[in-house]
């Protein structure tokens, strides 16, 4: 007997553990952020061990049709990354348009309250 044979299956469990743990932790770290960005990164990361996982069934039971389903979700991953980055980009947009009539804003506060200050001192100079 194959020594590879008998420690295969084993190895392919012991495998598949740590990528499960691996993807429980990730997706722990996904919902803590902070930022936009790392989350994405996390829904990627989740997705390729995911994909892994499967390719280890695949291995491990002997199905050959499970690797059209990892192909399936590995484009699913994708289509998910891919909005979620359409996503953040549109939210940073907004945001920073946001910032610029906010200081826009501040900005035209700070010469009304200048304009307002010089007149209140100019009627005083004159009478």
């Amino acid at each position: 007997m194959d020594p590879l044979t008998t420690i295969a299956p084993q190895l392919l469990m012991f495998s598949m553990v740590i990528l499960a743990a691996c993807a429980l932790l990730t997706l722990f770290r996904t919902f803590i952020g902070p930022r936009m960005s790392d989350r994405v990164v996390g829904v990627n990361m989740i997705g390729t061990q995911s994909i892994c996982l499967i390719v280890c069934l695949v291995l491990r039971l002997r199905e050959d049709w499970l690797v059209d389903i990892a192909i399936v979700y590995a484009m699913f991953s994708f289509l998910a990354v891919a909005v979620l980055t359409k996503m953040d980009i549109g939210v940073y947009r907004q945001w920073r348009i946001d910032q610029h009539k906010s200081r826009q804003r501040h900005l035209e506060n700070r010469q009304n309250i200048r304009q307002a200050h010089a007149r209140r001192h100019h009627r005083r100079d004159n009478t």
